[in-house]
């Protein structure tokens, strides 16, 4: 047979294949609620159906009429949730959510929670029943979201034969908002008031049984009967291994932060402010040092050189003369600082990628410091630029602690995987980010909150644009998780009891990691971290770093080659290389100008001798 013949049989063939993964797929009913015509709301069921195909991460969606963007943020969500819970790479599938919008629909997350059902059916070929509708957003931590509108909701999937409606955990009992008129002459009077529903008792009266759902494995059990079971860790996340790794960093930041803080407090005021934290701070890094939190140290300490670096410098700006000047020669000094951290950085990196959370965690700092540069060079002269300063000079420094942490596995990560999954986790990031934003903008937060990941996502595309793609996908990451942990809190939530489940998920994914033979320190040391915090939703926003940080790290294990090749370290900069203060400038330059008066007169003397001699 004609080998071209058989070619373009196999094309059709694979072709057809196609076809037919998209003529299947899992269909799901989704309950909305619209406003009524004649005032108020009611529900209404929809219509939608999710395929899963080999891919490369896409998520398409496609709603007849457009949609708000909290539905497109839904289905996206729903994707990243499903390849979550069941372990897989979404970045090698493709999602299609094709949703039939019968009627203009109130805008709201609560389709979420039945497109990951959907999903997570389509990934596993199993049968949704056909009776069971389900209302609730999808959390990023698989957790089930308040929604509104369920007595409305209920009533439309009763409407449709449903017996079993699923709602999230603790919104058995709701209140609405119900609008009456009445007419009083040739005026219509509208009032509005809350009306308390028991959604339970509700159900029983339309039939149907109305049950909460906490997770999304609970809602996955109700729909398909299917139980998903994840491994349990009982094991020890901070491992001696770990410890012996961080010690001694930390050991040296222990004396070297004493060093300088005896050094500064013998030269500036004891009143003063950054002086003061600065001791405050030294005093909790000890303790963590003391109790073996070797991470949350070293972050302690470098928050106390930050302040004592900056008292040094107020004191040597007031004393200078030449102000100007003293700022433009500590701006100097600091992009020499950052300028010798990525040059230790691109000597690490010369043999390629070996450990990507310390590389990322390097080439984070080192885009944060230059930030802070900038941000310091806009105050043009001002005293105000000395913070920003001392800020990017020790953040520059970090970048150096990280890159003597890395833990080389004798593999490299392709730089084209790395840019490739840079793009992609900026992507997902931006997506998030504009989902908490619409999901915020309706609920009227506060406007500091809806950008509390603008700068993660600002800095992962200057990295982006550098060549710095480890550091971009660990940014990206972080606008992730920032985003994730403001939708996942929204309505009325127990914090501590979803910082108890982050940790969990967060010591599963470790623990997957090394049982692959991987040492994720990034990740262990967001864990320790965040075991140090005491605000519920700080825990949360670590341990949900430390558990996307490991599976990150899993990910890009699997692209890595063999390699013989080992990184070169960087030797840490000394804290105590200073530029000289000008009251230690004005002492320098006087001995300077004696010695050479000196060596003069001497010189005077041995001619006027010699002289002498020559006449005698």
């Amino acid at each position: 047979m004609n080998k071209k013949f058989v070619w373009v049989i196999l094309i059709l063939l694979i072709a057809l294949s196609n076809v037919k993964a998209l003529e299947d797929g899992v269909t799901i009913p989704l309950v909305a609620d619209r406003s009524a015509d004649g005032g108020g709301d009611e529900g209404v069921l929809l219509g939608a159906r999710i395929i899963v195909t080999n891919g490369t991460g896409h998520v398409f969606v496609d709603t007849n009429p457009y949609t708000q963007v909290d539905l497109q943020g839904s289905a996206r969500l729903a994707a990243m949730v499903a390849s979550d819970v069941m372990g897989i790479d979404e970045r090698t599938y493709d999602f299609y959510y094709i949703i039939d919008i019968s009627s203009p629909i109130i805008g709201g997350p609560s389709a979420g929670g039945a497109l990951t059902v959907a999903t997570i059916a389509a990934m596993n070929n199993w049968t949704l029943k056909p009776d069971v509708v389900m209302t609730g957003m999808i959390n990023p931590d698989e957790s089930i979201g308040p929604v509104g509108g369920i007595p409305y909701k209920l009533e439309a999937a009763a409407a449709k034969n449903a017996t079993l409606f699923l709602i999230p955990q603790g919104q058995s009992t709701v209140t609405v908002r119900k609008t009456t008129g009445s007419t009083n002459g040739t005026f219509i009077i509208s009032q509005v008031k809350d009306e308390t529903v028991d959604v339970v008792e509700l159900g029983k009266k339309l039939n149907v049984t109305v049950k909460e759902v906490g997770t999304i494995e609970d809602a996955v059990l109700a729909f398909t009967g299917n139980e998903i079971k994840k491994p349990e860790y009982n094991g020890t996340i901070i491992t001696p291994g770990y410890l012996g790794l961080l010690e001694p960093l930390a050991t040296k930041l222990n004396k070297e932060s004493s060093d300088m803080y005896n050094g500064t407090a013998a030269l500036v005021p004891q009143d003063d402010k950054f002086l003061k934290q600065a001791k405050d701070i030294r005093s909790q890094a000890d303790g963590m040092y003391d109790n073996k939190k070797y991470y949350a140290a070293t972050s302690l300490y470098f928050n106390s050189m930050v302040n004592m670096r900056t008292a040094q410098w107020n004191y040597g700006y007031g004393k200078a003369g030449d102000k100007e000047q003293y700022l433009n020669d500590l701006s100097g000094k600091v992009e020499k600082q950052i300028s010798s951290s990525e040059t230790d950085l691109e000597n690490f990196k010369m043999y390629g990628v070996t450990d990507a959370g310390a590389v990322g965690a390097a080439e984070s700092r080192i885009t944060t410091a230059r930030a802070r540069l900038d941000d310091a060079k806009k105050l043009n002269g001002s005293k105000d630029m000395i913070p920003p300063l001392a800020l990017a000079n020790e953040r520059a420094r970090t970048a150096q602690w990280w890159l003597t942490l890395a833990s080389p596995s004798g593999k490299i990560i392709p730089e084209s995987i790395l840019k490739d999954r840079a793009g992609w986790y900026l992507s997902q990031a931006q997506s998030i980010d504009t989902y908490m934003q619409a999901l915020m903008s309706e609920s009227a937060a506060h406007p500091d909150i809806t950008t509390i990941s603008s700068e993660d996502i600002d800095h992962a595309q200057k990295e982006m644009m550098q060549g710095y793609y480890a550091g971009a996908i660990f940014d990206a990451l972080q606008a992730t998780v920032k985003s994730s942990t403001i939708i996942g809190l929204l309505g009325e939530v127990d914090a501590t009891k979803k910082a108890e489940q982050s940790a969990s998920a967060a010591e599963a994914a470790i623990n997957e990691a090394r049982r692959s033979g991987i040492e994720p320190t990034l990740a262990v040391s967001a864990y320790e971290y965040a075991d140090t915090m005491t605000e519920p939703v700080d825990k949360i926003n670590q341990y949900t770093y430390a558990k996307m940080v490991a599976k990150t790290s899993l990910v890009l294990d699997s692209h890595a080659v063999s390699t013989n090749q080992t990184p070169i370290k960087p030797a840490l900069t000394p804290f105590m290389e200073e530029t000289p203060l000008p009251a230690q400038t004005a002492n320098a330059t006087a001995q300077r100008t004696k010695a050479p008066a000196f060596e003069a007169i001497a010189a005077i003397i041995v001619i006027f001798i010699a002289r002498r001699l020559n006449k005698g």
